[in-house]
């Protein structure tokens, strides 16, 4: 009678539907049963390991003081450079008229320039569709 009792809390369990007494129930069974079938003596290792990882700890690691100094530290460095690097660029937005107009001179220059580039690289274009042209004509006449 009550291998047909574990039999079936056996099935539940793998099914995972037992309750947690269901489960104390099948721990003291392969516990204290001596006489198993061979096919459930793999459980009681099972079952076994439960009550060895219960009695297992851990050594907790605590944090020493000067770690945590230094990570207060580095965050208001942090939050330091944040506000001096916001503050310079309220101070440095604030431009003169005479560096205006420098800059606007200096984009000018720097547009014309850009002009003169593109003229001659537009020249330097055409020349090589007129190469172009030629190397096709003289491919039509080897054929």
């Amino acid at each position: 009678m009550e291998f047909k009792k574990i039999e079936a809390l056996l099935e539940k369990y793998l099914e995972g539907e037992t309750s947690l007494e269901e489960e104390v129930v099948l721990k003291t069974y392969f516990k204290k049963e001596q006489n198993l079938p061979k096919e459930w003596i793999q459980y009681r290792q099972f079952f076994a390991y439960y009550e060895f990882a219960k009695n297992e700890s851990f050594p907790s690691t605590k944090i020493k003081s000067t770690a945590r100094i230094k990570t207060w530290m580095m965050t208001a460095a942090s939050i330091a450079l944040v506000v001096s690097i916001q503050l310079s660029g309220i101070f440095e937005s604030q431009k003169s008229p005479l560096e205006l107009q420098e800059a606007e001179f200096v984009f000018q220059q720097f547009q014309t320039q850009m002009k003169n580039v593109s003229n001659h690289l537009n020249r330097g274009v055409q020349k090589v569709a007129y190469l172009d042209y030629l190397d096709e004509t003289s491919q039509k006449l080897l054929k």
